[in-house]
């Protein structure tokens, strides 16, 4: 799966800002002085790795005179975009991968989400889309964990804030912790919890995982607006060494079950 023929609202937006650049006559640099923005950021831009932000999109609507365009290809297209599980790409990733490295800091990771824990997610995300589709299609994501012999390792690092936040009320938290605790004693499933007064937390940025397919490494990194697939040798390097660092400060598997237990039993009482 090669990133420059994928197509997404966002590698949309980015090649539209490509073409005006060029058909404008300018570099990069050149545009990024206009903008007052550093010219790492432009070619960021025209990648499809960040989503310029609504002032710089005004400079841009200035220097290119497109009269509002390109705002309304970030507003349409962008906050618009279906979410992850609507990717064939990265369903394809999870259905070939033999090990994933998943890191999350607000929610249980999707593989992991009980049916009313992944409808609540959606329901108070204020997703576009119909609600129970969508929690469908996390659950037959889920499959790839009940295959009998290819079924892939699955390595979770959480922060512990994810067992304390409210998704759904008591209820669904204590029945997606028990879920939880039944599948880290299973021998393909790794859990371990970060403690939020580890010094680490503060490096915690983003969520992302990192899936193994015939020895070569995929990454989903995500934000607000939607999610980045990517193959490039560095990034894939740079989110390695945070994954093991964030997990050589997390707890023990048994430790991080103990937590689970106790959190559900003392926090999520009914």
């Amino acid at each position: 799966m090669s990133e420059r023929h994928r197509t997404s609202p966002r590698r949309f937006l980015a090649k539209t800002i490509q073409r005006l650049r060029e058909a404008n006559g300018l570099t990069r640099e050149e545009l990024a002085r206009r903008v007052f923005v550093s010219e790492s950021l432009v070619r960021a831009w025209e990648r499809g790795r960040r989503v310029p932000q609504p002032d710089h999109l005004g400079k841009l609507e200035e220097i290119f005179h497109t009269q509002g365009v390109l705002t309304g290809l970030r507003e349409e297209l962008i906050n618009s975009a279906a979410p992850l599980e609507w990717m064939e790409e990265w369903r394809q990733v999870e259905r070939q991968a033999t090990a994933l490295l998943w890191f999350e800091t607000n929610v249980v990771p999707g593989l992991l989400q009980t049916p009313e824990y992944a409808a609540a997610v959606f329901r108070t995300a204020d997703h576009l889309g119909d609600i129970d589709k969508m929690t469908e299609e996390r659950l037959r994501r889920q499959q790839i964990l009940a295959q009998e012999y290819d079924s892939p390792t699955l390595v979770a690092v959480i922060s512990e804030a994810v067992l304390l936040y409210n998704v759904g009320g008591a209820e669904v938290m204590r029945g997606q912790l028990a879920h939880l605790i039944e599948m880290a004693r299973r021998s393909d499933v790794f859990l371990h919890v970060v403690p939020m007064m580890s010094e680490v937390c503060a490096g915690f940025l983003a969520n992302f995982i990192i899936a193994t397919i015939d020895g070569r490494e995929v990454a989903y990194l995500d934000n607000q607006l939607n999610g980045e697939v990517t193959e490039e040798p560095e990034n894939i390097a740079l989110l390695r060494r945070m994954f093991e660092r964030f997990r050589s400060h997390s707890l023990s598997q048994p430790d991080s079950i103990e937590l689970i237990r106790k959190t559900m039993e003392e926090r999520w009482t009914r």
